[in-house]
């Protein structure tokens, strides 16, 4: 499936090349946008550097980021946050912020906000899953839908959905956290000691969710 793409005109050209070089995009559009920096079909994107992030997480320099969240959930169905890099950049900024909490502040907008924000190694992998994201989001669902309780219900809390997605931890289990850790700083604040204490959760299978809660956040 080929998309339409607007970029914003604030943004730098290297963005719109990037998408005018995509193969699934047949149409790429350069005005100014209400809010976001990309629109995909029905999704609205937010490009952050990770210092772009780190600044408006903090609200130091340019615009605050809560303030750029709200506006995307209100103008489009859908809204991300991507980060044109990875995490581990987070460890190399010279800034007085923690890593650490710049990383929780990543699972908090995720969390409390529905807003993923999801690092993407460089430009053109953001551009990428950029198009992704709006084709799946606009394109009818797979002839081969998965089972019934493999993904956790939009009904459900933000947070248990979460849980529900890390690898190693189904729908039943998230359950099981959520009622114990009703949030993600919560849960990573968990020692394997703990996890094991919560009724049907033993020894391997609190150490087994210990590290994927970790893995996740990395």
């Amino acid at each position: 499936m080929h998309v339409a793409v607007t970029v914003d005109d604030r943004e730098p050209a290297g963005v719109a090349e990037t998408v005018r070089g995509h193969t699934d995009v047949t149409e790429t559009t350069v005005e100014r946008l209400p809010a976001g920096d990309l629109v995909v079909g029905p999704v609205g994107l937010e490009r952050k550097t990770p210092r772009d992030y780190v600044n408006g997480v903090m609200s130091r320099s340019g615009p605050d980021l809560y303030d750029q969240l709200e506006r995307l959930a209100e103008c489009y169905d859908h809204a991300y946050v991507l980060l044109e890099g990875d995490v581990s950049a987070f460890d190399s900024l010279r800034t007085s912020v923690d890593p650490t909490a710049i990383r929780g502040s990543m699972a908090s907008i995720t969390a409390r906000y529905g807003v993923p924000v999801i690092p993407c190694t460089d430009r053109r992998r953001l551009v990428d899953f950029a198009v992704r994201l709006g084709r799946k989001h606009t394109e009818a669902p797979s002839s081969r839908p998965l089972p019934v309780g493999s993904v956790p219900s939009r009904s459900e809390p933000t947070t248990k959905r979460m849980y529900g997605c890390i690898e190693g931890i189904g729908p039943e289990l998230a359950a099981t956290l959520y009622d114990a850790y009703p949030s993600m700083a919560e849960l990573l604040e968990a020692s394997v000691a703990d996890l094991e204490a919560i009724e049907g959760i033993g020894e391997r299978r609190a150490r087994a969710v210990y590290e994927a809660i970790r893995a996740a956040d990395r």
